[in-house]
């Protein structure tokens, strides 16, 4: 117990977390219940994370805002769910993107937005339309919804899961009143109120008497024996029914070695083993014994916070003895410290001293600040990343939100590296711009899918040798491509402004860096490639299958070889190296996200709403970078030459 106190003093710390007057939890109930694990999706995780992404899901945020707009973390609101439902009912937690989905199912307004948050009491009295529509258009292929069809479908899931939720301690209320005359009470002989875990102790004996009590019906009508006989069956479906409730959170641990028993029981499961396998629970009874006590006593903040500390105490033995907590705490510590958040405000930062050192570029002092805060981002970032991979056993590539903070973090690094080796401040200036860039996508992408982002993965994605040398080597040549890319802007928009118009120099280094960066990208791209060959080769047995995924793979490698073939022959030179850059990084984001679209192929991992919105977004900005900025330097390259009296270079 010693252990868990001294979690929980830290995470209080960490928290800054205080009891006020709205809300029904001290600290400390706080940080333990942050601290339980629970499976969920297939893994083990603290209740904390799965409390972050219900709630992100459902609220299009992590922390809830109270109508006196306090702010109210994750794992608060989901204990109001569980203890005090009806409270939570209130809550304006239900985003509502588009008002025509209440229009829809019949709800009014009244004062409310197009765009905004609505309580389960507002929209329950639309719930039965909502769930009709949404079994319609949940038979239309996802890709193929419109978004209000896909907004009543994501509302309806929310409701559901926000029901699952407020109905799970519903058995920890049950109370059956047991009669002096009735035949239960030759059962629980001991008990005039009798509480689900009592139920369940006496299952056996339950079951015993009931089928005695049905065999002598069979064979006589007396009505005596039938209301005997119905006041079991009343008992009996009353505890189905509650238990059946029961299977929102996977909250115990098999009693057996994970070896042998992976999947985590529910309250429900342990009535399904307790009256149809007979099997020994003593000890989940007694943890349902608890759970009913931290109901009676929800309105007691300090016996609850005695009894909750115990309940943590005994249910942590159970995971802790097959081995599945020791990471529950740094689960726990990497959400609470937040370092992807302050790696962006820091990035957001060092860009603003950045850029006031190139418009004031003889005042030192102001550059300095920028490199400090640029490495500190970048340590918060590697500092997150590395705990993921501490967490998951796997390396940091293992998912799409993934991929998106590695190839922010290589992206950065290297261009610090040229920025350590060349000190022209270009690749100083885009450093903080990916760092910012890559994770607010990081953000968008795990606010647009509202699930957790440590989930268990696929069968054939489940190797870490070939997530650590295939999927890792190829993610770094995505980021050297989209590096190069991004000082390939540098280099177009400083030519843009004329700023060192009359110093070649400048603009030769930056061509030099795109390209060392392509040459960087090429090498990382090809061995990546061939990995991925040699490793669907031991999974399907075949080398190449043309899939869209090596497809893309095959097109970043076949373009960075043109650049490179095109430099050396002399057939495109400073503004065509730059503007094939570019055009590189719409290929990368085809190979990375595109295939996902096109929904073939065995490299397809799904259907991500939002991303051709974003994809198309980028297609059509970069083609018009290229073709009215290119297009606009070039045109001025051609006319100061022939002023000059000289033939248009190549």
């Amino acid at each position: 117990m010693i252990h868990f106190l001294i979690i929980s003093s830290i995470l209080s710390t960490l928290t800054g977390y205080t009891k006020t007057n709205d809300s029904h939890w001290y600290n400390d109930t706080l940080n333990n219940a942050a601290l339980i694990a629970i499976q969920d999706s297939g893994r083990i995780k603290p209740l904390d994370t799965f409390a972050r992404f219900r709630l992100l899901r459902i609220n299009g945020r992590r922390v809830h805002y109270t109508e006196n707009r306090r702010k109210m973390s994750a794992i608060e609101w989901l204990l109001d769910c569980l203890f005090f439902p009806e409270k939570a009912k209130s809550y304006r937690v239900f985003l509502v993107q588009n008002d025509a989905v209440l229009d829809a199912i019949g709800i009014s307004r009244l004062d409310k937005k197009k765009r905004d948050r609505y309580s389960y009491i507002e929209l329950e009295s639309g719930k039965r339309k909502l769930f009709e529509l949404a079994s319609e258009f949940s038979k239309i292929e996802e890709k193929e919804r419109n978004i209000i069809q896909a907004q009543t479908v994501h509302l309806a899931e929310n409701i559901s899961l926000f029901e699952l939720l407020i109905h799970y301690l519903k058995f920890a209320g049950f109370r059956y009143n047991v009669l002096p005359e009735s035949t239960l009470s030759q059962v629980f002989s001991d008990k005039n109120i009798v509480c689900f875990s009592d139920v369940l102790h006496q299952s056996n004996l339950v079951v015993e008497q009931f089928n005695k009590l049905r065999e002598k019906s069979t064979s006589n009508n007396d009505p005596v024996l039938t209301q005997k006989l119905e006041e079991y069956r009343t008992l009996l479906n009353d505890i189905d029914i509650l238990g059946s409730q029961a299977v929102a959170i996977r909250l115990f641990p098999p009693d057996k070695p994970r070896d042998l028993e992976k999947e985590w029981l529910t309250p429900s499961d342990l009535v399904a083993l307790k009256f149809f396998h007979s099997n020994k629970l003593d000890t989940y009874i007694n943890l349902i014994s608890t759970i009913e006590k931290l109901v009676a006593h929800k309105n007691e903040p300090d016996k609850f916070n005695d009894l909750f500390t115990g309940f943590l105490n005994e249910l942590s033995k159970l995971s802790i003895a097959r081995g599945e907590y020791k990471k529950i705490p740094l689960e726990v510590f990497f959400y609470k410290s937040q370092s992807f958040y302050y790696s962006l405000i820091i990035f957001v930062f060092s860009f603003i001293f950045i850029a006031l050192s190139w418009l004031k570029p003889n005042v030192p002092f102001l550059s300095k600040p920028g490199l400090v805060l640029v490495s500190v981002a970048t340590i918060l970032l590697t500092f997150g990343i590395t705990l993921r991979c501490v967490i998951r056993a796997r390396p940091p590539v293992s998912t799409l939100y993934e991929s998106i903070l590695f190839i922010t973090v290589v992206a950065v690094l290297v261009s610090l590296f040229i920025e350590f080796v060349n000190r022209q401040k270009a690749a100083l200036a885009t450093a903080p711009v990916l760092g910012m860039i890559g994770l607010f996508l990081a953000n968008k992408f795990e606010v647009k899918q509202g699930e957790d982002t440590m989930t268990s993965l696929v069968a054939v994605l489940d190797s870490n040798f070939w997530l650590s040398t295939h999927v890792t080597t190829i993610t770094i040549g995505y980021a050297a491509g989209l590096l190069a890319g991004a000082i390939a802007h540098v280099y177009l928009i400083l030519r843009l402004v004329k700023y060192k118009n009359n110093d070649p120099t400048a603009f030769r280094n930056l061509t030099r860096m795109v390209y060392g960066v392509i040459c960087f990208g090429l090498f990382f791209s090809v061995i990546g490639t061939i990995l991925g060959g040699i490793w669907a080769n031991d999974s399907w047995g075949r080398f190449w299958g043309w899939d869209p995924k090596e497809n893309g793979a095959l097109l970043i490698v076949l373009w960075e070889l043109t650049i490179l073939h095109g430099r050396m022959g002399g057939y495109i030179r400073e503004l065509g190296i730059n503007l094939a850059a570019i055009f590189g990084g719409c290929i990368i984001a085809f190979s990375w996200w595109g295939v996902n679209l096109l929904g073939v192929g065995l490299h397809s991992y799904g259907w991500t709403s939002g991303v051709f919105t974003a994809l198309s977004a980028f297609y059509i900005t970069e083609f018009l970078i290229i073709l009215f900025i290119g297009g606009w330097l070039k045109l001025t390259e051609v006319f100061v030459i022939q002023k000059k009296g000289h033939t248009p270079a190549a």
